[in-house]
């Protein structure tokens, strides 16, 4: 049997597979939108405020959430006991509030301080670099969740009324290993000598 087609020479060869093209542009800005400080129903929304140290929420009623989104270089101060707070994908922002019943969670921040002066049960920070807490001493029985962080601190009151502050450090490196058939995980700690 021969081939009648001279072209074709008996190699079969695959095609050449084009790479994936993608619709993102590193580096390209992303849209800004205007500023936004109103309450919606029970929900206070912060959003997009850059450069502002001015934001004071006051007048607020434990049935109130604070949702902070997209804000930079801002300062926020909450008056009052509110339900919730989220700090979501802000950057170089403070936080200042008195009490929160169900917790503050910090999700995509950069480089965040948040300080408790009341009362606060959770501490939540997910996905997020640089991120220090100020505790009052009333809240140093706080829960301090993390999850994908890095350069986490805590700062808490001295053990005295004239002491200084106390910064210590969350662990961000765990060692798991198996004992007695169950998994133990531990912080690894770094000794410097």
């Amino acid at each position: 049997m021969t081939n009648k087609d001279k072209k074709v020479s008996g190699v079969v060869t695959a095609p050449k597979k084009k790479k994936p093209t993608t619709t993102r542009k590193f580096g390209a800005k992303t849209v800004t939108k205007p500023p936004k400080l109103a309450l919606e129903g029970y929900k206070w929304l912060v959003e997009y405020q850059v450069n502002n140290k001015t934001i004071v929420i006051k007048d607020t009623i434990p049935k109130q959430t604070v949702y902070i989104y997209r804000c930079t270089n801002s300062l926020i101060q909450v008056k009052g006991k509110v339900n919730a707070i989220l700090l979501d994908g802000c950057k170089k922002c403070a936080l200042v509030f008195e009490d929160v019943i169900s917790g503050c969670e910090a999700v995509n921040c950069q480089s965040i301080q948040v300080q408790c002066t009341g009362k606060s049960p959770v501490f939540s920070i997910d996905k997020t670099d640089g991120a220090v807490l100020f505790l009052a001493e009333s809240c140093l029985d706080a829960e301090i969740i993390t999850s994908k962080s890095s350069e986490m601190n805590v700062t808490i009151p001295g053990a005295t009324p004239d002491a200084d502050m106390s910064e210590i450090p969350v662990p961000e490196q765990f060692k798991s290993v198996i004992k007695d058939r169950k998994l133990v995980t531990e912080s690894v700690s770094h000794s410097g000598g």
